[in-house]
This record gives structure tokens, C-alpha cells and sequence, in this order.
């Protein structure tokens, strides 16, 4: 099974919780104006990709595959 590109899961993100690009950005604690580059070319860097991967998966209740230590919700 292949892996969704960040992109790909920041767009299911935002349809599936309704979010707009400003408040994607206050999600991930950028700008509105990087959210919308990141969601129209969707070139995004590794640090970020972690991120969105991070909260994807926490969001369909799923172990992130490549976080070997667990997610933050693990440690308690």
C-alpha cells in the first residue's frame, strides 16, 4: 500500500473537518498564505510533512507508520 503525499492528506484534513486555509494555518502554525501554497502546489517540506502526517494520523485514530516512538498521545 502506498503512502498519501502530505498534500494529499492536508486537502482530507481540511474537507474532512471543514477547516479553512486560515484555520489550517493555525493548526500547524503557519501562514495563511503558505497553507494556500501548500494546497495548490503542493510542495511541502520534510519538517512539515511530519506535521501533517503527525495529525492525520492522530485524526483517523492510527499509529503513524514511520513515527517508530508512537505519537504524543502514546507517552501518556
Amino acid at each position: 500500500m502506498r503512502e498519501k503525499t502530505p498534500s494529499s492528506m492536508l486537502k482530507w484534513i481540511s474537507r474532512t473537518y471543514d477547516l479553512s486555509p486560515s484555520a489550517l494555518a493555525f493548526m500547524f502554525q503557519r501562514n495563511r498564505r503558505t497553507i494556500d501554497s501548500w494546497l495548490r502546489e503542493g510542495r511541502i517540506s520534510a519538517k512539515n510533512g511530519t506535521k501533517i502526517r503527525s495529525s492525520f494520523s492522530y485524526l483517523n485514530n492510527m499509529r503513524d507508520p514511520l513515527n517508530c516512538r508512537g505519537s504524543a498521545i502514546d507517552m501518556y
